[in-house]
């Protein structure tokens, strides 16, 4: 299975893929991704694109969902379009991708030169928002995200669940299967529960999902583990974002901010790289694909006999 992200295949055949993030949002949850200026952000992506990134990822507001986070439209947008002119006139062949559930926003930026939309809605957000991608002949990232808690059903039964429904709607408004990948949502509950898409107060407590029989960190490491499963039945690449949040805190047992979370962030994106997954998000390019290389190279030998392995493995290093 492959699909097209702007500018470059994700999933079979493919090496695994680096999306790097740069959020423009003073709000998000690591300020260690804030590039408030046009010239800070032209010089962290030259450092991403030298350290191997595929795609740039550029987020004008943030939408951690335990965090009030919203912004206006307008406020958005004069975060961005700046910001995708000065790329796509510096770097004229990256893949550009703009992390909005908004329509408009993501017209505007589509516009401007950028190639992909990450839709952290899953196109449950703005009942627009899959007719502007299709018109556009983009390719967008999907989320799992219900737009309520459906209690009784495990995380992973839920998360598929909750990604057919939006690929029913990429369909129907004629987005095409090979430009899309999914993303089952670390960190992410029901829409119904989030304050960025409510206007509520932000999420707190141990069931973010809105069942107690699964905390919020057992459910985003459940999803880990589940890759080949999500991939398999839906039959398209997917991509992980764990980078810096906030259950790796839980899984290590101690209080680590988000600046504290590197090493246990590229720990996670190994595994998951060995479980399955076709792209990785990442605050940490440098750091992050060699930990992706290493996921990559064990995947070779998994469930394969010693001999197979050491086969697979001298092609692979020989061929570098």
């Amino acid at each position: 299975m492959r699909s097209r992200l702007g500018r470059i295949w994700v999933g079979d055949g493919e090496p695994v893929r680096l999306m790097g993030v740069i959020n423009l949002s003073p709000e998000s949850f690591y300020q260690g991704s804030v590039r408030t200026t046009v010239e800070d952000v032209l010089s962290t992506a030259e450092a991403m694109v030298r350290d191997g990134v595929d795609i740039l990822d550029l987020g004008g507001m943030s939408t951690a969902p335990y965090k009030t986070t919203l912004v206006s439209v307008d406020e958005e947008l004069r975060r961005l379009t700046p910001v995708i002119k000065a790329l796509r006139d510096r770097f004229p062949d990256i893949t550009i991708s703009v992390d909005t559930f908004r329509s408009k926003v993501a017209d505007e930026c589509l516009r401007l030169g950028a190639d992909v939309v990450n839709d952290v809605t899953g196109l449950k957000g703005d009942p627009a928002m899959a007719r502007i991608v299709a018109e556009h002949g983009a390719s967008v990232i999907i989320m799992a995200r219900e737009r309520d808690p459906i209690k009784g059903l495990d995380p992973v039964t839920r998360v598929i669940n909750a990604l057919r429904e939006s690929l029913d709607i990429a369909f129907k408004n004629g987005i095409e299967q090979g430009r899309i990948v999914i993303d089952p949502g670390i960190g992410f509950g029901p829409l119904s529960l989030d304050p960025t898409i409510t206007g509520g107060e932000p999420i707190r407590g141990e069931f973010r999902h809105g069942d107690e029989k699964y905390p919020w960190y057992s459910w985003d490491a459940s999803l880990i583990m589940n890759i080949p499963r999500i991939r398999q039945e839906l039959g398209l690449p997917i991509l992980i974002g764990v980078s810096r949040k906030s259950f790796l805190e839980r899984l290590i047992r101690r209080r680590a901010p988000p600046e504290e979370r590197l090493f246990a962030s590229i720990s996670v994106e190994a595994i998951a790289t060995l479980m399955g997954a076709d792209a990785i998000r990442t605050h940490n390019v440098r750091e992050s694909r060699d930990a992706v290389r290493i996921g990559e190279a064990l995947r070779l030998c998994l469930n394969k006999a010693p001999e197979e392995c050491s086969e697979e493995l001298m092609k692979l290093v020989k061929g570098s």
